[in-house]
């Protein structure tokens, strides 16, 4: 029986080396059918063991095709009776001295669960010194500690948790082979500095700890993750996109034609390999930097301060145009389309460490004087207005325009500073706070300027028709289909919502009434994407 074992493990390629209890008479014999099958498998991973299939589990026993054993004390947690559901018909290579269990070198998951009800193993913080796989949907695993890889095999067609599992190698999800295939969710829970390798299209990867690297290849051609991300590579054989939400340091780009990775992830650097690969470039996270940039705090100019009040602050033109040079390089950046998020991000650091010095240069005025009224008439008298719009529709393309309240707000402190200067008994510190509250307020109104578009046409006609067409495609959402018509299409809720993400994004480039071209035709291209990729993802209702 033992030969007859051991030819059905040479013929599944499962390698192993028998460790038995057995005589002295015998144990020459059984290493040299241990040395000969080592040598057969020499090509494969070599796991150290004799391969059994798990039938059931006592308090201290574990039966198995092979027998019956005893568990050594620190494997106990992995065959606790708690496990049982999960070890059921499970494939483990074990390594046994003297009747007892001593290693676990690998361990194949084959029990299914539900969606209701995920089978469980708690691995207790044991250790299988190996490989562990996973070959059925629903398998939550936790508390266990993975010496080679964590294997999740396409038999994994729904969702696999995983927590606080610990691998020494990779997490490698296997490729599956069929025209229609579903989103696979992956849950990672406090698992840190893991490796994942992405063979499987359509993985989604939620993880409340930052990935250290994963490596998506082969013919995989989307792929979601919804965490931080140290490192991705993507080395594909066709078309690729990424979706998903988070922070990812770089993006190495090797191989693939078409590569989208503009999905919702702050990305700060992108590496492409390869010249042939067509990349679409994440979408570039520039609020904070658009807010630095939109109300710079300059002070007045001046040589030596004798001409600005004791009130106010001062630089020289030396020190003004340093900082606007470093003004000047942000706005730069941020109208630049083709920055990267490490660019804007060192935009930033550069624009703040100008600040600072510019800060640092400033000094107070030494001007004061009883009833010093012409600074301040001198500023109300260089107040200008601009034209009064709505929304800019009725004023020329690139002239600056401000609402009516903008307007009224400088206005009512234009009158409240000629009341100062209008008092014969006004203090010298009435005129200053004036003259201060005059040039914050010129400066509030120069700062809401926008700039008109009449004359600046762009066509939005396509973008429109391509979001009623994404409207009226919308299908039904279903976990399995199980619940919709046979007659009738479905997708899961996952991809309706990254299509919603996209029609939101194009019906705000519509609504924008100040729109370029070039943001309609970058929101038309995204919809019509993602619009693709809803059609390939629909499937007929199995409801019986």
């Amino acid at each position: 029986m033992k030969n007859k074992a051991l030819s059905t493990l040479m013929a599944t390629a499962i390698t192993a080396t028998l460790v038995l209890p057995m005589s002295t008479a015998n144990a020459a014999s059984s290493q040299i059918q241990s040395n000969s099958y080592e040598t057969h498998v020499a090509a494969a991973k070599k796991v150290i063991g004799e391969s059994v299939t798990i039938k059931n589990i006592t308090k201290d026993t574990v039966i198995t095709s092979n027998g019956t054993f005893r568990i050594q004390s620190a494997l106990k947690p992995l065959f606790d009776t708690s496990n049982k559901a999960a070890l059921t018909n499970a494939r483990a290579t074990i390594v046994v001295k003297n009747g007892q269990i001593t290693d676990v070198t690998s361990l194949i998951l084959n029990k299914a669960g539900t969606s209701k009800k995920s089978v469980y193993f708690d691995g207790g913080d044991a250790q299988i010194s190996g490989d562990l796989t996973v070959n059925a949907d629903y398998v939550k695993i936790q508390d266990v500690s993975v010496d080679g890889q964590l294997i999740i095999t396409n038999r994994v067609k729904k969702a696999v948790t995983l927590d606080e599992v610990a691998v020494d190698e990779t997490i490698t999800l296997k490729p599956i082979v069929t025209k229609k295939v579903s989103w696979l969710y992956v849950t990672l829970i406090d698992m840190k500095s893991s490796n994942i390798n992405l063979e499987r299209t359509k993985v989604n990867i939620s993880s409340d700890q930052t990935l250290s690297k994963v490596d998506v290849v082969g013919k995989v051609t989307s792929f979601e993750a919804m965490s931080n991300i140290e490192k991705l590579t993507i080395d594909v054989a066709n078309d690729f996109s990424l979706y998903g939400e988070g922070k990812i340091e770089q993006i190495v780009v090797k191989g693939g034609t078409k590569v989208a990775l503009d999905s919702g992830h702050l990305v700060n650097n992108v590496q492409v390999d390869d010249s042939r690969v067509s990349v679409t470039l994440p979408v570039i996270d520039k609020k904070e930097l658009n807010t630095l940039i939109a109300s710079p705090p300059y002070v007045q100019v001046s040589v030596n301060g004798y001409d600005v009040l004791n009130t106010d602050k001062w630089t020289t033109q030396t020190e003004r145009n340093a900082f606007e040079s470093a003004v000047a390089s942000a706005r730069a950046m941020a109208n630049n389309n083709s920055a990267s998020q490490e660019q804007v991000k060192n935009a930033i650091i550069q624009y703040k460490n100008a600040l600072a010095v510019y800060q640092a240069a400033q000094k107070s005025g030494t001007k004061y004087g009883y009833g010093d009224k012409a600074s301040l008439q001198s500023l109300i008298n260089s107040v200008q207005y601009v034209t009064v719009s709505w929304d800019g529709s009725n004023v020329p393309y690139n002239t600056p325009w401000t609402t009516q309240t903008e307007r009224n707000a400088l206005a009512s402190s234009v009158s409240s500073a000629q009341v100062v200067v209008n008092n014969v008994y006004a203090t010298q510190t009435e005129i200053a706070n004036a003259i201060n509250n005059l040039n914050n307020a010129i400066w509030t109104y120069k700062n809401a300027y926008k700039y008109g578009n009449n004359g600046h046409y762009v066509d939005k006609s396509n973008l429109k028709t391509l979001i009623s067409t994404a409207l009226n495609g919308i299908v039904a959402t279903s976990q399995d289909g199980s619940d919709v018509n046979p007659a009738l299409k479905w997708t899961s809720q996952n991809d309706l919502s990254i299509l919603n993400f996209y029609i939101e994004q194009a019906k705000s480039v519509d609504n924008k009434y100040d729109a370029t071209q070039s943001e309609v035709s970058n929101a038309y291209d995204n919809l019509s994407n993602a619009i693709n990729n809803y059609n390939y993802a629909k499937q007929n209702g199995l409801q019986y």
